[in-house]
């Protein structure tokens, strides 16, 4: 007769295999090699898993020695790969390991075994340049490096599969990434994070879909991208030394100037201050039909770069959602009390605009801008406005403005939020510190106390109604 014990331990060596894929896909795979202890069936079970993650503070968690850490990673990783049988779809390495001959051998195996996806991280020293036999995984399909160094060989023919590329401080020339790119023909989704040794980015890919450009200045050229969507541009550096000669088309149609089929734009940093340079026209010669969504990093008080966004809005018939971060820096050529008041005779509304969301310092012209946006949303449903200030005064001063601006749309609703500016860097310093949570949460309740509540309402029939109240909640803490 079976003892329950016996029962039990029958149920677990003979779990169907798609139960046990899935008890491994919530494991780390230091947790995974350890069932081989489980049971005889279950010892070479994880042999077979596809997906190799190794984090090397997951699996030397137990110790700080540098040393130890690296011999213990080392001896990990070449025993998982030297007993491991099948295919692999993914591998995944992020450690401070230095030794590139160590992480030659394992690219090379990989190389063998038609490897799907490829993560290599390198925290901390100096970049790793990736080994020759990298360029001949033909089945990868998605690619994410950090501080790795790309030099293909000659009869490098690119990953006729790769459908999506992430470099994040990686060294390449921009031939090298060019004839990537060209190459690579199925690429959908490239992100590019602080490229070193970029000065030119020409993107020619049929199919791409979402690019994501955050770093130093560099030329973007989208020679043939017809079907991109999605674009977020963060430029990290001032680009006052970049100018354009006299006359020239601006760097906004010369950069998103063929993009007719974007849906989303998000622009930060600098880049407002680089597409407001050179020649723009008062109607751009194409529209965006598919715009639904803009968020810009803007100077209101910047003329140049305010004629771009009202080109911008203007050409995007379609849009939806807006959303507008202020910014302080200094201006080219400041925006004149009465420019606002000379764009009430624009002849264009925005008939599919239903939410705004603009966060501001409650300066002269933002308010301006928020009075013509109003006049001209006919379907406007929220506009949410973020005031970061510290003062009382100032809070009065704006919902005045606020309260007395008229609008087009008879739905139009104001959220207001007063954001103390102090509480605010103070929480943003402790999550760039990585303090204790509870102290993060301390400082977030400090940030919550000074935030108010405004809902403006008005009704077609009933005139204005408006009112006020401050509310306790916890907040989502902004990055930095």
């Amino acid at each position: 007769m079976e003892t329950p014990l016996r029962r039990s331990s029958d149920i677990i060596s003979n779990l169907p295999d798609q139960v046990v894929e899935t008890i491994f896909a919530h494991l780390s795979i230091r947790d995974v090699v350890r069932t081989s202890l489980l049971s005889n069936k279950w010892r070479y079970k994880w042999t077979i898993i596809p997906n190799l993650v190794f984090h090397e503070d997951i699996i030397c968690s137990s110790t700080n020695d540098k040393n130890l850490r690296i011999y213990k990673l080392v001896n990990f990783v070449d025993r998982v790969l030297l007993h491991h049988k099948g295919s692999i779809h993914k591998f995944e390495l992020s450690t401070s390991l230095q030794q590139g001959y160590v992480i030659d051998s394992w690219i090379l195996f990989l190389s063998r075994n038609g490897v799907k996806e490829i993560v290599l991280r390198f925290s901390t020293g100096k970049s790793y340049e990736v080994h020759s036999s990298f360029y001949s995984c033909e089945a990868i399909c998605c690619l994410n490096m950090c501080r790795c160094i790309l030099k293909p060989p000659p009869m490098f023919k690119g990953f006729s599969d790769l459908r999506s590329l992430n470099l994040e401080r990686v060294t390449l020339a921009d031939d090298i990434l060019e004839s990537m790119l060209s190459i690579c023909t199925v690429l959908e989704i490239l992100r590019l994070i602080q490229l070193n040794g970029c000065s030119c980015i020409k993107i020619c890919c049929q199919n791409l879909q979402h690019f994501y450009f955050d770093g130093k200045y560099a030329e973007i050229c989208f020679i043939n991208a017809p079907h991109l969507s999605f674009v977020f541009i963060s430029l990290r550096t001032k680009v006052a030394d970049k100018h354009v000669g006299q006359g020239e088309i601006s760097n906004f149609v010369r950069v998103l100037g063929s993009l007719t089929c974007l849906e989303k734009l998000v622009v930060r940093g600098y880049f407002m201050e680089f597409f407001a340079m050179g020649n723009l026209s008062k109607r751009l010669p194409f529209t965006y039909d598919h715009l639904r969504s803009i968020s810009l990093l803007i100077n209101f008080k910047d003329m140049n770069q305010t004629l771009v966004m009202l080109c911008l809005l203007q050409s995007s018939p379609n849009l939806r959602e807006l959303d507008m971060v202020a910014n302080v820096f200094a201006a080219t050529e400041y925006v004149e009390d009465n420019f606002w008041k000379a764009q009430s005779h624009w002849n264009y509304f925005m008939n599919q605009l239903h939410v705004v969301k603009i966060r501001m310092l409650g300066a002269r012209p933002e308010l301006k801008f928020i009075e013509w946006l109003l006049a001209n949303s006919p379907l406007l449903e929220i506009l949410s406005v973020n005031h970061i200030s510290e003062k009382k005064d100032e809070e009065s001063r704006v919902l005045k403005e606020l309260v007395r601006f008229q609008r087009a749309s008879t739905k139009a609703q104001i959220q207001y939020t007063r954001e103390l500016r102090k509480a605010t860097e103070r929480v943003q310093a402790l999550i760039k510190a990585k303090v204790d949570k509870s102290l993060i949460n301390r400082e977030s309740s400090n940030k919550v106390k000074g935030k108010a509540y405004l809902q403006i309402l008005f009704r077609h029939n009933h005139g204005w109604r408006f009112s006020m109240c401050y509310f306790w909640s916890v907040c989502m803490l902004e990055g930095p």
